[in-house]
Protein backbone atom coordinates (compact mmCIF):
# COMPACT_ATOMS: atom_id res chain seq x y z
CA UNK A 1 0.00 0.00 0.00
CA UNK A 2 1.20 3.42 -0.68
CA UNK A 3 2.78 5.74 2.09
CA UNK A 4 -0.36 7.26 3.72
CA UNK A 5 -0.20 10.98 3.31
CA UNK A 6 -0.59 13.25 6.80
CA UNK A 7 -4.08 14.76 6.65
CA UNK A 8 -6.46 17.01 7.85
CA UNK A 9 -10.15 15.42 8.64
CA UNK A 10 -13.03 17.58 7.78
CA UNK A 11 -15.88 15.15 8.41
CA UNK A 12 -15.25 13.30 11.90
CA UNK A 13 -18.23 13.70 13.98
CA UNK A 14 -18.81 13.59 17.73
CA UNK A 15 -21.46 11.89 19.93
CA UNK A 16 -21.56 13.09 23.73
CA UNK A 17 -23.73 11.56 25.68
CA UNK A 18 -26.02 14.01 26.65
CA UNK A 19 -26.87 14.01 22.65
CA UNK A 20 -27.32 9.79 22.87
CA UNK A 21 -29.60 10.42 25.92
CA UNK A 22 -31.86 12.86 23.37
CA UNK A 23 -32.12 9.82 21.23
CA UNK A 24 -32.88 7.50 23.37
CA UNK A 25 -36.00 6.39 22.54
CA UNK A 26 -36.54 8.30 19.81
CA UNK A 27 -37.58 6.53 15.75
CA UNK A 28 -35.09 7.75 13.54
CA UNK A 29 -36.79 8.09 10.05
CA UNK A 30 -33.22 7.48 8.77
CA UNK A 31 -32.71 4.44 10.86
CA UNK A 32 -29.34 5.61 11.77
CA UNK A 33 -27.48 3.14 14.74
CA UNK A 34 -25.23 5.43 16.77
CA UNK A 35 -21.87 3.74 17.52
CA UNK A 36 -19.95 4.67 20.48
CA UNK A 37 -17.91 7.60 21.00
CA UNK A 38 -15.21 8.67 23.39
CA UNK A 39 -12.42 12.08 22.90
CA UNK A 40 -10.40 9.10 23.31
CA UNK A 41 -11.61 6.85 20.97
CA UNK A 42 -11.26 10.13 18.26
CA UNK A 43 -7.53 10.58 18.78
CA UNK A 44 -6.64 6.58 18.66
CA UNK A 45 -8.70 6.55 15.14
CA UNK A 46 -6.66 9.66 14.00
CA UNK A 47 -3.33 8.73 15.07
CA UNK A 48 -3.94 5.34 13.31
CA UNK A 49 -4.73 6.67 9.89
CA UNK A 50 -2.30 9.84 10.13
CA UNK A 51 -4.73 12.32 10.69
CA UNK A 52 -3.32 15.55 12.20
CA UNK A 53 -6.64 17.46 12.77
CA UNK A 54 -10.31 16.63 12.30
CA UNK A 55 -12.86 18.90 11.93
CA UNK A 56 -15.78 17.92 14.54
CA UNK A 57 -19.35 18.22 13.75
CA UNK A 58 -22.86 17.28 14.84
CA UNK A 59 -24.35 14.60 12.72
CA UNK A 60 -27.73 13.19 11.47
CA UNK A 61 -30.41 13.69 12.57
CA UNK A 62 -29.26 17.41 14.35
CA UNK A 63 -30.94 19.11 17.30
CA UNK A 64 -34.04 19.77 16.25
CA UNK A 65 -34.62 16.25 17.47
CA UNK A 66 -34.97 18.07 20.88
CA UNK A 67 -38.63 18.96 20.39
CA UNK A 68 -39.49 22.86 21.30
CA UNK A 69 -37.65 25.52 20.07
CA UNK A 70 -36.04 26.55 23.96
CA UNK A 71 -34.97 22.46 23.76
CA UNK A 72 -33.16 22.32 20.77
CA UNK A 73 -31.32 25.97 21.78
CA UNK A 74 -30.58 24.95 24.71
CA UNK A 75 -29.02 21.36 23.25
CA UNK A 76 -27.18 23.18 20.27
CA UNK A 77 -25.54 25.60 22.90
CA UNK A 78 -24.34 22.46 25.03
CA UNK A 79 -22.93 20.77 22.21
CA UNK A 80 -21.02 23.87 20.97
CA UNK A 81 -19.75 24.47 24.40
CA UNK A 82 -18.49 20.61 24.85
CA UNK A 83 -16.79 20.70 21.22
CA UNK A 84 -15.19 24.04 22.12
CA UNK A 85 -13.74 22.32 25.28
CA UNK A 86 -12.97 19.11 23.45
CA UNK A 87 -10.76 21.45 21.22
CA UNK A 88 -9.26 23.42 23.81
CA UNK A 89 -8.04 20.18 25.81
CA UNK A 90 -6.25 19.56 22.50
CA UNK A 91 -5.69 22.92 20.15
CA UNK A 92 -3.20 21.08 17.42
CA UNK A 93 -5.71 17.58 17.35
CA UNK A 94 -9.53 19.42 16.84
CA UNK A 95 -11.60 21.87 15.29
CA UNK A 96 -15.09 22.54 15.24
CA UNK A 97 -17.96 23.09 12.90
CA UNK A 98 -20.87 24.49 15.32
CA UNK A 99 -24.20 23.56 15.58
CA UNK A 100 -27.00 25.68 14.71
CA UNK A 101 -30.57 25.30 15.56
CA UNK A 102 -33.07 24.36 12.76
CA UNK A 103 -33.09 27.45 10.20
CA UNK A 104 -36.70 28.05 10.43
CA UNK A 105 -35.32 29.55 14.20
CA UNK A 106 -34.02 32.59 12.38
CA UNK A 107 -33.52 34.40 15.83
CA UNK A 108 -32.07 31.51 17.17
CA UNK A 109 -29.62 30.79 14.53
CA UNK A 110 -28.20 33.92 14.40
CA UNK A 111 -27.88 34.58 18.16
CA UNK A 112 -25.89 31.24 17.95
CA UNK A 113 -23.64 32.36 14.74
CA UNK A 114 -22.54 35.24 17.00
CA UNK A 115 -22.01 33.23 19.58
CA UNK A 116 -19.83 30.45 18.06
CA UNK A 117 -17.60 32.62 15.99
CA UNK A 118 -17.14 35.67 18.74
CA UNK A 119 -17.24 33.96 21.94
CA UNK A 120 -16.01 30.36 21.03
CA UNK A 121 -13.64 30.80 17.68
CA UNK A 122 -15.52 28.01 15.36
CA UNK A 123 -14.05 26.79 12.42
CA UNK A 124 -17.36 27.35 10.64
CA UNK A 125 -20.71 25.83 10.99
CA UNK A 126 -22.51 22.58 10.12
CA UNK A 127 -26.18 22.84 8.22
CA UNK A 128 -28.04 20.66 7.18
CA UNK A 129 -29.37 19.67 3.88
CA UNK A 130 -33.23 20.74 4.62
CA UNK A 131 -35.24 22.92 7.62
CA UNK A 132 -38.78 22.05 7.41
CA UNK A 133 -39.20 21.33 3.91
CA UNK A 134 -37.23 23.66 2.34
CA UNK A 135 -34.20 23.15 0.79
CA UNK A 136 -31.02 25.27 1.52
CA UNK A 137 -31.77 27.57 -1.37
CA UNK A 138 -35.08 28.92 0.28
CA UNK A 139 -35.26 32.93 0.40
CA UNK A 140 -36.57 32.12 4.11
CA UNK A 141 -32.97 31.58 4.75
CA UNK A 142 -31.44 34.18 3.25
CA UNK A 143 -30.77 36.03 6.47
CA UNK A 144 -28.83 33.14 7.82
CA UNK A 145 -26.57 32.89 4.75
CA UNK A 146 -25.84 36.79 4.99
CA UNK A 147 -24.66 36.90 8.63
CA UNK A 148 -22.28 33.96 7.15
CA UNK A 149 -21.46 35.05 3.83
CA UNK A 150 -20.24 38.80 6.11
CA UNK A 151 -17.91 36.44 8.39
CA UNK A 152 -16.40 34.19 5.49
CA UNK A 153 -17.53 31.20 6.91
CA UNK A 154 -16.85 27.57 5.99
CA UNK A 155 -20.37 25.98 5.93
CA UNK A 156 -20.42 22.11 5.92
CA UNK A 157 -23.45 21.02 4.53
CA UNK A 158 -24.41 17.51 5.79
CA UNK A 159 -27.44 15.27 4.44
CA UNK A 160 -30.68 14.84 6.55
CA UNK A 161 -33.66 12.90 6.48
CA UNK A 162 -35.26 13.18 3.37
CA UNK A 163 -38.94 14.77 3.93
CA UNK A 164 -39.09 13.82 0.26
CA UNK A 165 -38.65 9.98 0.24
CA UNK A 166 -40.09 8.55 3.44
CA UNK A 167 -38.62 4.90 5.13
CA UNK A 168 -39.55 1.98 2.97
CA UNK A 169 -37.52 -1.12 3.70
CA UNK A 170 -35.16 -2.18 6.09
CA UNK A 171 -32.24 -2.90 3.50
CA UNK A 172 -32.04 0.36 2.20
CA UNK A 173 -31.86 2.59 5.46
CA UNK A 174 -31.67 6.36 4.01
CA UNK A 175 -27.82 6.99 4.55
CA UNK A 176 -26.83 4.41 1.79
CA UNK A 177 -28.95 5.99 -1.38
CA UNK A 178 -31.14 9.50 0.33
CA UNK A 179 -28.77 10.88 1.64
CA UNK A 180 -26.54 11.59 -1.45
CA UNK A 181 -29.83 12.56 -3.48
CA UNK A 182 -30.31 14.69 -0.54
CA UNK A 183 -26.83 16.87 -0.95
CA UNK A 184 -27.44 16.94 -4.50
CA UNK A 185 -30.87 18.20 -4.01
CA UNK A 186 -29.80 20.86 -2.15
CA UNK A 187 -26.68 21.84 -3.87
CA UNK A 188 -28.57 22.70 -6.57
CA UNK A 189 -30.93 24.24 -5.46
CA UNK A 190 -28.28 26.86 -3.70
CA UNK A 191 -27.33 27.18 -7.14
CA UNK A 192 -31.09 27.74 -9.28
CA UNK A 193 -32.09 30.15 -6.42
CA UNK A 194 -28.83 32.44 -6.64
CA UNK A 195 -28.03 32.31 -3.40
CA UNK A 196 -24.98 30.41 -4.31
CA UNK A 197 -24.20 33.71 -6.12
CA UNK A 198 -25.27 35.63 -3.98
CA UNK A 199 -23.17 35.04 -1.18
CA UNK A 200 -20.04 33.59 -2.47
CA UNK A 201 -17.91 34.81 0.66
CA UNK A 202 -19.33 31.24 2.03
CA UNK A 203 -17.33 28.59 1.63
CA UNK A 204 -19.68 25.85 1.00
CA UNK A 205 -18.58 22.13 1.93
CA UNK A 206 -20.78 19.36 0.49
CA UNK A 207 -20.57 15.94 2.17
CA UNK A 208 -19.65 12.07 0.75
CA UNK A 209 -17.84 13.60 -2.39
CA UNK A 210 -21.27 16.25 -3.08
CA UNK A 211 -23.50 12.69 -3.20
CA UNK A 212 -24.92 12.23 -6.53
CA UNK A 213 -24.09 16.14 -7.55
CA UNK A 214 -21.15 15.43 -9.92
CA UNK A 215 -22.57 12.96 -11.75
CA UNK A 216 -25.63 14.76 -12.67
CA UNK A 217 -24.30 18.60 -12.36
CA UNK A 218 -24.20 18.28 -16.29
CA UNK A 219 -28.05 17.39 -16.39
CA UNK A 220 -28.97 19.78 -14.21
CA UNK A 221 -26.96 22.44 -16.20
CA UNK A 222 -28.21 21.94 -19.28
CA UNK A 223 -32.16 20.73 -18.63
CA UNK A 224 -32.09 24.19 -16.37
CA UNK A 225 -30.64 26.32 -19.17
CA UNK A 226 -33.43 24.84 -21.07
CA UNK A 227 -36.49 24.21 -18.53
CA UNK A 228 -35.99 27.62 -16.85
CA UNK A 229 -34.42 30.09 -19.59
CA UNK A 230 -34.55 33.94 -18.97
CA UNK A 231 -37.35 32.66 -16.37
CA UNK A 232 -35.35 31.99 -12.85
CA UNK A 233 -36.66 34.78 -10.90
CA UNK A 234 -33.72 35.51 -8.49
CA UNK A 235 -31.42 38.70 -9.69
CA UNK A 236 -28.66 36.54 -8.41
CA UNK A 237 -29.86 33.08 -10.49
CA UNK A 238 -27.32 31.88 -12.77
CA UNK A 239 -28.05 32.81 -16.38
CA UNK A 240 -27.47 29.78 -18.75
CA UNK A 241 -26.06 26.20 -18.65
CA UNK A 242 -22.38 27.62 -18.13
CA UNK A 243 -23.51 29.50 -15.09
CA UNK A 244 -24.87 26.96 -13.23
CA UNK A 245 -21.99 24.52 -13.93
CA UNK A 246 -19.57 27.04 -12.87
CA UNK A 247 -21.34 27.14 -9.93
CA UNK A 248 -21.99 23.58 -9.21
CA UNK A 249 -17.97 23.59 -9.06
CA UNK A 250 -17.93 26.24 -6.55
CA UNK A 251 -18.25 24.03 -3.86
CA UNK A 252 -15.59 21.74 -1.90
CA UNK A 253 -16.45 18.49 -1.92
CA UNK A 254 -15.31 15.98 1.18
CA UNK A 255 -14.36 12.58 0.88
CA UNK A 256 -16.09 10.60 3.21
CA UNK A 257 -17.21 7.06 2.30
CA UNK A 258 -16.21 8.93 -1.44
CA UNK A 259 -12.87 7.86 -1.36
CA UNK A 260 -13.55 4.90 -4.23
CA UNK A 261 -11.87 4.65 -7.26
CA UNK A 262 -15.51 4.70 -9.21
CA UNK A 263 -16.06 8.14 -7.51
CA UNK A 264 -12.36 9.64 -7.50
CA UNK A 265 -12.46 8.97 -11.63
CA UNK A 266 -15.54 11.28 -11.75
CA UNK A 267 -14.70 14.11 -8.89
CA UNK A 268 -11.14 14.32 -9.97
CA UNK A 269 -11.92 14.67 -13.79
CA UNK A 270 -14.91 17.25 -12.93
CA UNK A 271 -13.97 19.44 -9.44
CA UNK A 272 -11.39 21.68 -9.23
CA UNK A 273 -8.70 19.61 -7.13
CA UNK A 274 -8.09 22.74 -4.70
CA UNK A 275 -12.19 21.91 -3.93
CA UNK A 276 -11.38 18.50 -2.76
CA UNK A 277 -10.84 17.43 1.33
CA UNK A 278 -10.22 14.04 2.94
CA UNK A 279 -12.75 13.10 5.20
CA UNK A 280 -13.40 10.00 7.53
CA UNK A 281 -16.95 10.08 8.41
CA UNK A 282 -15.82 8.58 11.77
CA UNK A 283 -17.06 7.05 13.68
CA UNK A 284 -20.54 6.14 11.80
CA UNK A 285 -18.28 4.73 8.64
CA UNK A 286 -17.01 1.92 11.22
CA UNK A 287 -14.51 -0.54 8.61
CA UNK A 288 -15.97 1.26 5.90
CA UNK A 289 -13.60 4.12 6.45
CA UNK A 290 -10.37 1.50 6.02
CA UNK A 291 -12.05 0.59 2.66
CA UNK A 292 -12.43 4.04 1.29
CA UNK A 293 -9.00 5.24 2.91
CA UNK A 294 -6.97 2.58 1.10
CA UNK A 295 -8.91 3.16 -1.65
CA UNK A 296 -7.72 7.12 -2.12
CA UNK A 297 -4.47 5.98 -0.99
CA UNK A 298 -3.88 3.70 -3.61
CA UNK A 299 -5.82 5.91 -6.75
CA UNK A 300 -3.29 7.05 -9.25
CA UNK A 301 -3.15 10.64 -8.59
CA UNK A 302 -0.29 13.13 -8.66
CA UNK A 303 1.09 13.15 -5.38
CA UNK A 304 1.09 16.55 -5.02
CA UNK A 305 -2.41 16.51 -6.15
CA UNK A 306 -3.27 13.94 -3.61
CA UNK A 307 -1.59 15.93 -0.46
CA UNK A 308 -3.58 18.93 -1.79
CA UNK A 309 -6.74 16.63 -0.91
CA UNK A 310 -5.95 15.29 2.30
CA UNK A 311 -4.55 18.41 4.05
CA UNK A 312 -3.27 21.10 1.84
CA UNK A 313 -6.86 22.09 0.69
CA UNK A 314 -8.07 22.44 4.14
CA UNK A 315 -4.87 24.56 5.39
CA UNK A 316 -6.20 26.92 2.76
CA UNK A 317 -9.80 26.79 4.15
CA UNK A 318 -8.49 26.93 7.44
CA UNK A 319 -5.17 28.83 7.70
CA UNK A 320 -4.65 28.32 11.50
CA UNK A 321 -3.44 24.95 10.47
CA UNK A 322 -1.07 25.76 8.74
CA UNK A 323 0.46 28.24 11.34
CA UNK A 324 0.44 25.36 13.77
CA UNK A 325 2.45 23.17 11.65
Amino acid sequence: MAVSPSKIDVHHHIIPDFYKQVLSGIDLPAKILYPSWTPKASLAFMDDHNIDTAILSLSAPGATIAGSRDNVRTLVRKWNDYAFEICSAHPKRFGFFAALPGLDDLEGALSEIDYVFNSLRADGVTLFTSYGGEYLGSKIFESVWAALDKIHAVVHVHPNHSFAAPFTTPFLPQPFIDYPHETARTASDLVLSGRKRQFPSCKVILSHAGGTLPYIADRVSVLSATIFAGILDDEHSPRGGEQVMEDLKSFYFDLALGGSSTVLDLLVNWAPPNHILFGSDFPFAGGAAEYFEAALESYPMNDQIKRKCCQGNAQDLFPRLRLQD
